[in-house]
């Protein structure tokens, strides 16, 4: 859970909102929708419409407007007035509020992150979306990639999150938008061995050569060598020269992948 440290206000509760904020307050939904406010007017009788209360109830510190159109994010009675969680995901969880079969997923570093295999959070989330999925303005403050997994996400904290396996793939199929290979020596062989090699391989295939040159590579460092051998049997034998970072001619040379590779420590 992401919380802010507040200083508690108090907030005044007019006669008009009683029943609606009781309802809130036992069910602590984290986003407010337009459709659920609707909902929990008319299960408590209320006279008021969804756009005076959503309004009463911003105005009184109750609800914190967000991005996301017709929605908002709960304060509750426990936290100051106006004051948002600090959730770094709460548009997103908006978006999924309203769209539940959206195909779009916590991804990249930021996967890493929630399942729990780096102890440093990125500076800026990353999310993944299908291709031809076009991201809302609301999800701005987050990193956008195009993506075609195949394994389907776990849940973390209400959100999906991609496996080990499609995290390890995704890396070495686009490793710019991984962002902290700098630290790789802390979260890649955990990711890399809490991969299952059947998923692994559901997601390798119909990559690239490269990718897959970049992941035997990245399985290999990682010790990770059932997969790595599993992968070898799907390279074409005589394949080109591919990089992993900056083609500055920095880069360690690994002649059984043919791979140059200026991101991961030598071992």
């Amino acid at each position: 859970m992401y919380v802010k440290d507040v200083q508690l206000t108090a907030r005044h509760v007019p006669r008009s909102l009683a029943a609606i904020l009781q309802d809130l307050e036992l069910h602590q939904p984290q986003i407010v929708t337009a459709a659920l406010l609707q909902d929990i007017i008319r299960r408590t009788g209320s006279h008021l419409d969804t756009r005076a209360a959503a309004d009463r109830l911003t105005r009184a510190g109750w609800l914190v407007p967000i991005r996301a159109r017709h929605a908002w994010e709960f304060a509750p009675a426990a936290r100051a007035a106006g004051v948002g969680s600090g959730d770094p995901w709460i548009e997103l969880r908006a978006l999924l509020q309203r769209q539940p079969g959206a195909r779009v997923a916590v991804a990249f570093a930021s996967a890493v992150w929630e399942l729990g295999y780096s102890m440093h959070p990125p500076s800026r989330h990353t999310y993944a979306h299908q291709p031809g999925w076009r991201p809302p303005r609301a999800l701005c403050e987050a990193r956008s990639a195009a993506f075609d997994w195949r394994v389907p996400t776990v849940d973390r904290d209400g959100l999906p999150v991609w496996q080990a396996a499609t995290i390890v793939v995704a890396i070495t199929a686009n490793p710019a938008r991984q962002h902290n290979w700098a630290n790789a020596d802390g979260w890649l062989a955990e990711t890399m061995h809490a991969a299952d090699l059947d998923d692994v391989l559901a997601e390798a295939e119909g990559r690239s050569t490269a990718a897959l040159a970049r992941l035997g590579h990245v399985a290999r460092w990682s010790q990770r060598h059932d997969i790595a051998d599993a992968i070898k049997r799907t390279l074409p034998s005589a394949h080109g020269v591919t990089y992993l970072g900056p083609r500055d001619g920095q880069g360690t040379w690994d002649p059984e992948w043919k791979v140059y590779d200026a991101y991961l420590p030598q071992r």
